[in-house]
């Protein structure tokens, strides 16, 4: 039987793992113990000091802090999509800005989706990497999710032909890359994974957000 880590085949479990690693560049410390309680039969509520969300029962959660930066992952049950949350301080905002060149918030959704795409094409040099539009009905929650919270939020969507392969059958990736400036404090999210996982979640990625709450005034500095 061939070997698995968390009930996935290896070459998939690597895949997503690595990607995982390497979105977050290795500086963080996970804890899988989260606290977090029933919403309903179907739904836990995630907790933090100035977070809240609701994910589903059935996702996997792993959260992490490194002094500056907070991270909080979401797999869908079938480990093949990811939600992933960055929160910084506001001196891990200007780190971040300076350590890579970047001057605008609007860059960072690029450059994130740049990153990743540059990391596949280590993996597989047949990957192709296309910005794609986001469908209306997406674009028109996200709008309207930042309008309700008063944040200007910037996005790319991009579409990773050939990604990966499994047994020798190539997949394709698609990810939306969102970020925000809040008091000077950056916001990241990126919503990734295998394009069929990654249409069928799309639901549960629009109800997780809308849950989402952040307690400006206890973020830390």
């Amino acid at each position: 039987m061939r070997s698995k880590i968390l009930g996935m085949r290896l070459p998939l479990a690597i895949f997503i793992l690595a990607v995982l690693a390497f979105v977050i560049a290795g500086s963080i410390l996970f804890h899988l113990t989260l606290m977090s309680n029933l919403v309903d039969a179907n739904w836990l509520s995630l907790r933090a000091e100035f977070l809240k969300l609701n994910f589903p029962k059935s996702w996997h959660a792993e959260k992490g802090y490194n002094g500056t930066v907070y991270v909080i992952n979401l797999f869908s049950d079938d480990y093949k999509t990811i939600l992933h949350f960055e929160f910084y301080s506001e001196a891990a905002t200007r780190s971040f800005m300076e350590s890579n060149n970047l001057t605008q918030v609007s860059s960072i959704p690029e450059f994130d989706a740049e990153k990743i795409y540059n990391w596949t094409l280590r993996q597989n040099n047949n990957a192709t990497c296309h910005i794609i539009e986001v469908n209306s009905d997406l674009s028109n929650f996200i709008e309207s999710w930042a309008n309700a919270r008063g944040y200007e939020v910037h996005r790319i969507f991009i579409k990773i032909e050939n990604a990966y392969k499994v047994n020798n059958v190539p997949y394709n990736t698609t990810g939306l890359f969102l970020s925000s400036i809040v008091d000077r404090k950056l916001i990241k999210i990126i919503f990734y994974g295998e394009e069929n996982s990654w249409s069928e979640n799309q639901e549960d990625f629009k109800k997780i957000l809308d849950s989402t709450e952040i307690f400006i005034d206890k973020w830390y500095t």
